[in-house]
């Protein structure tokens, strides 16, 4: 009992965790034409660092042995899917639109996996998963018809930013599903964050543009982006990797898409972003129907 009471405290800080690490990123891209491709190279360092620090602690740096060229190229399309494409898009959500709408918006990405494993993998769907893609169509209707209402085109373009980074995250995670098959969970996130700092660095350091961009970078942006990555994708993965180990996946995944909720309250709390009547609806009918996925 003591095990499950610990899954549930841990999956309850993984999402605590995910929505303070997105509360930091849009602290970082401040700037109104802030760079998110710089902005996924810093927060990718202090992540690999915290990685590969708990990799070597937890004494899994062995598996590499398991290792293949296939699983490799795997990796590779995954990252690119998932945390570089998919997360650059969803920086650019956080930086337009902002925590307390950008971040629910992405997260209906689990409505995208379930689109993708009904067509592909002809995995069965019920009248649930009808209901939850119907209130988040609508809450997503109802945030896009607001923002061109009010002629916000900041608001437009990471609203659509927020829907490809969850087809991006859609898209990646069954190829993460077949990873997990192979590799233990801890070392398939280290060995993911070396390929995203490769990558990503590949992208940065060839362009005087991008290294202009860091080295400008305020004190405040770098500090709030390096915690960001810690807590992101370093913390509250590893956190999420431990209530799955205590409670199992179904269980930690219906907690931790509690995720956009905190989400909107420290974007509100901490951001002072404004949210009139409207917003708040859409908000919170997105919200339900990922709750609605999850739980069924």
């Amino acid at each position: 009992m003591l095990a499950e009471e610990i899954g549930i405290l841990l999956s309850i800080l993984t999402a605590i965790s995910w929505s303070l690490a997105a509360v930091l990123y849009k602290v970082g891209l401040k700037e109104e034409h802030s760079d998110v491709i710089v902005a996924n190279g810093v927060r990718a360092v202090s992540a690999l660092i915290f990685i590969f620090l708990v990799t070597i602690i937890m004494g899994k740096l062995s598996e590499v042995n398991k290792l293949t060229s296939w699983l490799l190229f795997l990796i590779v399309v995954n990252v690119s899917l998932g945390i570089l494409l998919g997360d650059c898009l969803f920086f650019i959500a956080l930086r337009d639109a902002g925590v307390a709408i950008g971040y629910p918006v992405s997260y209906t990405y689990s409505l995208f996996v379930t689109i993708f494993a009904y067509f592909l993998l002809q995995e069965t769907v019920n009248i649930w998963t009808f209901i939850s893609a119907i209130l988040v169509v609508s809450g997503i209707f109802l945030l896009f018809f607001k923002a061109e209402r009010n002629q916000n085109n900041h608001m437009v373009k990471g609203l659509i930013a927020a829907l490809l980074a969850a087809f991006c995250w859609g898209t990646s995670i069954p190829i993460l599903k077949v990873l997990l098959l192979n590799i233990e969970p801890l070392f398939l996130n280290f060995v993911r964050l070396i390929v995203l700092n490769i990558i990503v660095w590949l992208l940065i350091l060839p362009k005087r543009s991008k290294r202009k961009e860091i080295k400008n970078l305020r004190r405040l942006s770098l500090t709030v982006l390096l915690a960001g990555g810690i807590l992101g994708i370093g913390l509250g993965a590893l956190l999420f990797l431990f209530s799955i180990n205590l409670i199992g996946a179904a269980k930690s995944t219906i907690i931790t898409s509690s995720s956009p909720l905190f989400s909107t309250i420290f974007g509100v709390a901490i951001l002072k972003e404004k949210l009139d009547k409207p917003r708040t609806i859409g908000i919170a009918t997105i919200i339900l129907g990922i709750y609605i996925l999850a739980i069924t």
